[in-house]
């Protein structure tokens, strides 16, 4: 099996669990859960389950050890889009190529799915044998010093001029503490040195600042359509990010320089991991 093989076995694992996990669409309350269903299964990277049961694989760890967390850690990530779609954050009107969850089920909705799903990824983690551990570090990553924080930051400074300093927490806590969770927890959950863990969690941060700038950067070179979302939608909104701090130029090298030390800090026997870290 090759590793775009396994990299794709491991992604229809994650949507079979993922479809597994998800309450039936019944009672008073069925469109709580269809309306999570329905931004869960949009087609999508799964890049941080994929992280994680990678980082299982290429430790040679059961996959079945990690696959719940892998989920919680993607039903997070879904949470964090769907609220990050709203009117009153990014007001973006497409997801994945589709309508966002608010524009189909109205924005009151909208939030109580992206609470549910947030608050069911640590039901699962409190419930599927999850070290201790691993579930703090997952609190630590979508939390206050993670993804709302680095959320925050980004709203606060839209319409006005940021440096380094504070493009560097956004990017860190919004986007890349995910990533460097999802590799840290493999790490963990694969029985990894304590070197290793370090590494991976490194490699993982790194990542997620490359991938956060090629974002933006997508964001002005791209269209809506190859996107699967509103292109130009940070202009729109007045919103800092890497190319309006440095330029195009200067934000493409900035980005290919973070690839390359997270290319460069991952264990060398991290092959799986590795085919993963592309932009």
């Amino acid at each position: 099996m090759t590793i775009t093989d396994s990299s794709t076995t491991l992604r229809s694992l994650i949507n079979e669990r993922l479809e597994a996990l998800l309450p039936k669409r019944e009672g008073l309350h069925f469109l709580l859960f269809e309306g999570a269903h329905y931004s869960l299964m949009l087609p999508g990277k799964r890049l941080r389950p994929l992280f994680l049961l990678s980082c299982l694989k290429d430790f040679s760890a059961p996959i079945e050890k990690g696959l719940d967390v892998a989920c919680a850690l993607e039903m997070i990530h879904t949470y964090s889009l769907i609220h990050d779609d709203l009117p009153c954050m990014d007001d973006d009107d497409l997801r994945r190529g589709k309508p966002a969850l608010h524009k189909v089920y109205g924005e009151g909705q909208a939030i109580l799915v992206g609470d549910f799903l947030l608050t069911y990824a640590f039901e699962i983690l409190a419930t599927c044998g999850a070290p201790q551990e691993v579930t703090a570090l997952i609190a630590k990553a979508a939390g206050g010093h993670g993804m709302i924080g680095g959320q925050l930051v980004d709203i606060l400074f839209e319409g006005k001029s940021i440096d380094w300093e504070i493009l560097q927490f956004m990017y860190l806590g919004k986007t890349a503490a995910l990533f460097s969770a999802a590799l840290e927890c493999g790490a963990l959950l694969s029985g990894a040195s304590d070197i290793e863990q370090a590494a991976l969690k490194e490699c993982g941060a790194l990542f997620g600042m490359a991938f956060q700038m090629q974002d933006d950067i997508l964001d002005v070179t791209s269209d809506t359509e190859t996107l699967g979302k509103p292109a130009g939608s940070d202009a729109a909104q007045g919103k800092s990010n890497v190319v309006t701090l440095l330029g195009l130029e200067k934000a493409q090298a900035l980005a290919q320089e973070y690839h390359q030390k997270a290319l460069d800090v991952l264990p060398l026997h991290c092959h799986t991991i590795k085919s993963l870290l592309t932009l």
